[in-house]
């Protein structure tokens, strides 16, 4: 084996690395935006667009990402909507008297 091929082999996991950390982020931030605009926006318009647009991206990175790729992004989407999508429990303060 050659260095240069020992060198870009070297590359290419770190390369491969790299975008599966950056879409998990990507998909972290994107989630989180999906959800808070989707609680804050009132007009089902809004809503319906804001899902669809979501969809669209996620048909498109399968059809020109990788596996890895969409298997972290669907891993960071899914982060973000457990931690922000989910209801908040309401604490119940016992009463003094």
């Amino acid at each position: 084996m050659d260095t240069f091929e020992t060198i870009n082999k070297i590359l290419i996991l770190f390369s491969q690395l790299f975008r599966f950390l950056g879409l998990a982020v990507l998909g972290l931030g994107l989630g989180w935006l999906v959800v808070d605009l989707l609680k804050k926006m009132e007009a089902w318009q809004g809503q319906v667009a804001i899902f669809l647009g979501f969809a669209g991206l996620i048909i498109a990175m399968t059809v020109f990402s990788g596996w890895g790729a969409l298997g972290a992004y669907a891993i960071g989407t899914g982060v973000a909507i457990l931690l922000w999508g989910m209801p908040k429990k309401v604490k119940k303060e016992d009463e003094k008297k």
